[in-house]
């Protein structure tokens, strides 16, 4: 296999810093065993580079950006891009509404 260096997508440097920022504030040998591998094992997904020049992490954090996913806080909510324009639609409709207003902000 020839080796051949890949830059990590916006989207991937994001979830890879979101990843490690967690991981710094966790024990890593308590995640380390809930997922079955010593310590050393994550260690060197976080920091050992393979032939293309990625950590594992970093290879995970693309793959996910190139079939269309993205890494997010477990407590943060989200919705569909069709969902925002319809709420951006209804509010924008309702905003020249005083009587809307009135009841909204009573």
């Amino acid at each position: 296999m020839s080796k051949v260096s890949i830059e990590l997508s916006a989207s991937a440097r994001n979830a890879r810093a979101m990843i490690l920022q967690s991981l710094a504030i966790t024990n890593n040998g308590d995640v380390a065993g809930k997922l079955g591998i010593d310590p050393t094992t994550l260690s060197k997904m976080k920091n050992e580079r393979k032939t293309n020049g990625l950590t594992e992490i970093e290879m995970f954090c693309e793959l996910l950006h190139l079939v269309g996913l993205k890494i997010v806080n477990a407590d943060d909510v989200y919705c569909s891009v069709e969902t925002a324009e319809a709420t951006r639609e209804l509010l924008k409709n309702c905003f020249n509404s005083p009587d809307y207003m009135r009841i909204l902000f009573k």
